[in-house]
C-alpha cells in the first residue's frame, strides 16, 4: 500500500474523561490513534517507554502491545480512534476492540500492507496543530450527520499526514499558539474569558494573537475559544445527565438563551434534541 492510497476507515472515535488502568498490555486489532488532551504519566508500546503529557499524539499499527499508566486516572481526557488505513474492510463496521496476550486471535486483524511510514509506533509530543483535526473527526463520527464518514475520514487523514510532516514544532509562533490553546482549554468554563482577557494574559494585541492562532490552528482566537466551548458542550450532552442550563454554564456561556441560539445555529438542533440523537452513538 502506498501513502497516496491511504483512505482511513474509522470504527470508533470518542473522547474519554477517565482511564481504567490495566495490569496487562492490550493488543490492538486495527490501527489506533490516541491524543492526550489532559493527563500525565507513562505509555508503553512494544517494550518501549514514553512520557505522557498534554498534546501527546500516538499512532499504533495493528498488533501493537501497549499500556497507559496515568498518574491520576480521574484527571484524563484522551481521544481514542480505532481505524484501518484502507476502506477495504468497511464491512467490519463495528469496533474490533482490543485483546490481551491471553485472548488475542490473530485472524481478527484486517490484513493489508501498511505504508512503511505507518508500519511502526509514532509518538509526537506538542501536537496542538493536529488537535483540531482529531476533534473534528471525533465530532463528525459521533454526530453521524450527512457525509460524516467522509468528513471524519478526511480529518483523520489530514491529522495522520501532519504527524508525518511534523512542521512548526520549533517555531516561536507555534509555542505561543500551543500556550494559548492550553490556556483556553484550562479556562474555557470561565464566562469572562474573551479575546481581550486572553490577549492581556499573554501581553499581545488581540489582532496579533488571533493571527498567530489562525496560522497554527486554522482558527481565529475567538473561533478557537467558541469551537472548544461547543465541543465540550456536546461532550457534556452526550456523556452526562447535566441539564441544559448546567451544560451552558460549564461550557462558559454567560446566557442560557444565547447558548440555545448559538447551539442551534451551529448544529441545527436544540441541545435537548442533540442529546436525544447522539447520546449513545459511538459507544
Amino acid at each position: 500500500m502506498n501513502l497516496y492510497e491511504v483512505n482511513p476507515f474509522i470504527r470508533y472515535a470518542r473522547m474519554h474523561s477517565y482511564y481504567q488502568p490495566t495490569q496487562k498490555d492490550s493488543i490492538c486489532y486495527d490501527c489506533r490513534l490516541f491524543y492526550v488532551a489532559m493527563g500525565e504519566g507513562t505509555f508503553f508500546a512494544n517494550g518501549e517507554r514514553y512520557m505522557v503529557k498534554e498534546n501527546l499524539l500516538i499512532f499504533l499499527p495493528p498488533e501493537t502491545r501497549y499500556r497507559f499508566a496515568f498518574t491520576d486516572n480521574n484527571a484524563v481526557r484522551i481521544y481514542v480512534l480505532n481505524f484501518d488505513l484502507t476502506d477495504a474492510y468497511s464491512a467490519l463496521s463495528h469496533s474490533l476492540g482490543t485483546a490481551t496476550e491471553d485472548d488475542f486471535v490473530s485472524n481478527r486483524i484486517p490484513r493489508y500492507t501498511l505504508p512503511e511510514a505507518f508500519s511502526g509506533v509514532l509518538v509526537r509530543p506538542d501536537s496542538i496543530p493536529i488537535r483540531n483535526h482529531v476533534e473534528k473527526c471525533t465530532d463528525a463520527f459521533l454526530e453521524k450527520e450527512m457525509y460524516y464518514e467522509q468528513i471524519a475520514s478526511a480529518s483523520l487523514k489530514t491529522a495522520l499526514f501532519e504527524v508525518l510532516q511534523g512542521e512548526g514544532t520549533g517555531d516561536a509562533g507555534y509555542a505561543l499558539a500551543r500556550s494559548v490553546g492550553e490556556y483556553i482549554r484550562e479556562n474555557y468554563a470561565q464566562p469572562e474569558l474573551s479575546n481581550t482577557a486572553i490577549s492581556e494574559r499573554f501581553n499581545y494585541h488581540p489582532y496579533h494573537l488571533s493571527r498567530i492562532m489562525k496560522q497554527f490552528t486554522g482558527q481565529t482566537l475567538h473561533g478557537y475559544l467558541m469551537e472548544y466551548r461547543f465541543h465540550m458542550a456536546k461532550n457534556y450532552l452526550m456523556t452526562t445527565n447535566l441539564n441544559v442550563t448546567m451544560v451552558a454554564e460549564k461550557s462558559g456561556f454567560t446566557s442560557y438563551a444565547y447558548f440555545i441560539k448559538q447551539f442551534r445555529l451551529k448544529t441545527g438542533l436544540t441541545p435537548l434534541r442533540y442529546r436525544q440523537l447522539h447520546r449513545k452513538k459511538g459507544l
